[in-house]
């Protein structure tokens, strides 16, 4: 009832927020992005993560019922920091994010979502499959993640999401850390580490000599939180695609 009932609000809701918006809204079109950061002066901070494969889809972003933002004809892998992508749009408010097949009616969404952005927050807003721990695929999920933007004291924090229809994995740092050594779809795994550059590897669980994937030297930048999400299908389609946003000072 209460999925029927926010759905039936998202969809009213865009529907009056088109309507009364659609010359302002304009359209964007997306491409993918890989690393984005700046400065943080207690932003207000939103992205979006495409991690489905094979789906062109278009992209509603609805704020506080009446401002409607379109990104169109987003890609498997795109992630895109808001702030840059919709100048002036992500400010503290309520928010439905609609997800379409790509020219699709905006009434229909495959996935929809509403959620609360609080002054100063950061939050991204991922389109997966959903997974069990031994990789078999589950549902389309529409996820709201809040980033950890406090401080980190001129160290880094690396924030890594599973959101691959893939079994449980780990990720290490230089062969031998493990950041972390072992989660599955669906979990998020944060930690602070010394900034640096480090060579990171997804690999079988608890296992950092079997390696699944090589990603290869990610640079930790001080005083930042790197979001680095898992999306795909392994092995065929599996990627990691990754945003930068800076910590408090």
């Amino acid at each position: 009832m209460h999925k029927r009932l926010l759905g039936a609000v998202g969809a009213l809701t865009l529907v009056v927020a088109l309507g009364l918006t659609s010359a302002a809204a304009g359209a964007t079109t997306v491409s993918p992005r890989h690393d984005s950061w700046h400065h943080r002066t207690a932003t207000t901070e939103l992205s979006v993560v495409h991690g489905i494969p094979n789906l062109p889809v278009d992209i509603y972003v609805v704020k506080n019922l009446f401002h409607v933002r379109k990104l169109s004809n987003v890609n498997f892998g795109t992630a895109a920091d808001l702030n840059k992508a919709l100048p002036g749009f992500v400010t503290p408010g309520i928010y439905f994010v609609d997800v379409v097949p790509a020219g699709s009616s905006p009434f229909h969404p495959l996935l929809d979502r509403a959620f609360f952005l609080a002054p100063g927050q950061s939050k991204s807003v991922v389109a997966y499959v959903t997974a069990d721990a031994a990789g078999h695929a589950g549902h389309p999920k529409l996820g709201v993640f809040t980033n950890d933007v406090s401080a980190t004291n001129g160290k880094a924090r690396v924030t890594t999401r599973h959101l691959a229809v893939a079994p449980t994995v780990g990720v290490y740092a230089n062969g031998a850390v493990g950041i972390p050594p072992a989660f599955s779809n669906g979990q998020t795994f944060s930690g602070v580490v010394p900034a640096s550059t480090y060579g990171v590897t997804i690999t079988a669980p608890n296992s950092p000599a079997t390696v699944l994937a090589d990603l290869g030297p990610v640079a930790l930048a001080a005083n930042t939180n790197t979001l680095a999400f898992a999306i795909g299908t392994y092995p065929a389609t599996f990627q990691v695609v990754s945003l930068q946003i800076a910590t408090a000072a």
